[in-house]
């Protein structure tokens, strides 16, 4: 992995960090996720502008590996939603 400096707004970091870490992520997770889901998607800084000849490539298995980790107790979040089901 590359390390790159990166400025970010400390009040948003600050207030986005309790809900990270509440998924099981830390702020250098949620930031290579959203990285990785614009490689794979332009459409999500398209804002609505059409992309001539852009094909979104295959998802592969496995493809946030290293990048994203799932705690074991991943589904016991659900309980937190139990209301809305």
């Amino acid at each position: 992995m590359k390390t790159i400096p990166v400025m970010v707004n400390g009040e948003l970091a600050e207030r986005a960090a309790p809900v990270l870490r509440h998924y099981g992520f830390d702020l250098e997770t949620a930031l290579n996720a959203y990285l990785m889901q614009i490689a794979t998607d332009i459409a999500v800084l398209s804002l609505g502008q059409k992309q001539a000849g852009f094909v979104r490539p295959p998802m592969q298995f496995d493809c946030l590996k290293g990048v994203l980790n799932i705690d074991d107790d991943f589904s016991d979040v659900l309980e937190d939603f139990k209301e809305y089901m």
